[in-house]
C-alpha cells in the first residue's frame, strides 16, 4: 500500500485507479476514491461507495465524511440527509465516529445554505441584467437562464416581449420561451404590431416552407455564386432577417432567396461584380419586385 500513497504524493491518480480497477482491499480502496476526487470523477466515487459500502465501512468515519462531502460538492442535500440518517443507523463505539456523525448535519445545512445564497447572487445579477437597457446586457442574460428555471426571470422577460425598444432583443426573449416551451399565451411587440402567441406551439425559426432547414441552403448558395465567404454572409444574412421577422416565416422561391440574399451579402461585401437586374434576369424574376424586397430587409437588418 506504500506504494500506493507514494503514488498519491506523485499525483499519478491514473496509475492508481488502474492497480486498484479489480482491488477488495479497503485501505486500496480509500486510494481509489481518491484519485477518482482528484481527477474531477464524483459520480464515479459515489457508484464506488454504493458498490463496496461493506467494505468501505472498516474505516466508518472516513467513508461518511467523505460520503457526505461528495453529496454537497454535487448538490445532492436530500441524498446527503438520507445517507446521513443510514449512518447514523450503524452501531458504533467509536467517539469520533460518534462526533462526526453529530457534527454532519450542521454541516450538510451550511453547505446547503451556501449553495442557496451562491444561487441567489446569481439570480439577482442576471434579473438586474434583464431589467438593463444594454443590448448585450440582456442578450448574455437571456442566454445565461436558458440553463436555469425559467419561473425566477418570468416577469422581465415577459416585460422585454412588449416594451423592449430593439427587435432582435424582443426576439431572442420569444426564442428563450420557445425553447423552454413555455405553454401560456404571452404578449409580443413584432415590428410595430402587438400579437399574442403561445410559445410552445411555435415552430423552430430556421425552417424555411418548401425549402426545409437553413443548413440546407449553403450549397445551393455556393453552386449559384461558387464563394465560400459570400455563401456564409449570405446565409449569415438570411438567419439574421428569420429572427428579425419571426414568428413569421421567409416565403420567397428558391430563386427570389438566391438572388435577394446573395446581391444582399455581395454588397455588404462591397464586390464590385454585383448587378442586381443581371441577377433578375438570369432567374426570370420581376426586377422592381426583388429590389423592393432587398430594400425593405436591408431597412430590417439596418434595426437588428
Amino acid at each position: 500500500m506504500d506504494s500506493l500513497k507514494t503514488l498519491m504524493d506523485k499525483k499519478q491518480y491514473d496509475l492508481v485507479l488502474k492497480l486498484t480497477e479489480n482491488s477488495q482491499d479497503s485501505l486500496a480502496l480509500f486510494y481509489r476514491l481518491s484519485a477518482m476526487l482528484a481527477t474531477g470523477r464524483s459520480e464515479d466515487a459515489l457508484k464506488l461507495i454504493k458498490d463496496k459500502r461493506q467494505i468501505l465501512l472498516s474505516k466508518p468515519a472516513i467513508l461518511m465524511k467523505i460520503h457526505i462531502e461528495i453529496l454537497c460538492l454535487l448538490g445532492k442535500f436530500d441524498e446527503a440527509y438520507s445517507e446521513l440518517r443510514y449512518y447514523q443507523e450503524l452501531p458504533y463505539e467509536n467517539q469520533e465516529t460518534e462526533e462526526l456523525l453529530n457534527h454532519l448535519p450542521k454541516y450538510i445545512r451550511e453547505e446547503e445554505i451556501k449553495v442557496y445564497k451562491r444561487q441567489e447572487v446569481g439570480q439577482d445579477e442576471l434579473r438586474k441584467k434583464l431589467l438593463s437597457k444594454n443590448d448585450v446586457d440582456v442578450l448574455s442574460a437571456l442566454d445565461a437562464v436558458r440553463g436555469q428555471s425559467l419561473e425566477s426571470f418570468l416577469l422581465p422577460i415577459l416585460n422585454i416581449l412588449k416594451t423592449y425598444p430593439k427587435q432582435l432583443v424582443r426576439t431572442f426573449a420569444l426564442l428563450l420561451l420557445v425553447a423552454k416551451k413555455y405553454d401560456k399565451k404571452v404578449e409580443f411587440l413584432h415590428e410595430d404590431q402587438l400579437i399574442e402567441v403561445v410559445p410552445s406551439e411555435l415552430d423552430e425559426p430556421f425552417i424555411i416552407p418548401g425549402l426545409g432547414n437553413i443548413d440546407d441552403l449553403s450549397s445551393l448558395f455556393q453552386n449559384e455564386y461558387h464563394d465560400p465567404s459570400l455563401s456564409q454572409n449570405a446565409i449569415n444574412v438570411l438567419s439574421s432577417y428569420m429572427v428579425y421577422i419571426y414568428p413569421n416565416k421567409v416565403n420567397y422561391s428558391k430563386e427570389q432567396l438566391l438572388v435577394i440574399f446573395g446581391y444582399i451579402a455581395k454588397d455588404l461585401l462591397q464586390s464590385k461584380d454585383n448587378d442586381l437586374d443581371k441577377l433578375c434576369e438570369k432567374h426570370g424574376l420581376d426586377k422592381q419586385e426583388i429590389r423592393e424586397e432587398v430594400n425593405k430587409i436591408k431597412a430590417h437588418l439596418e434595426d437588428f
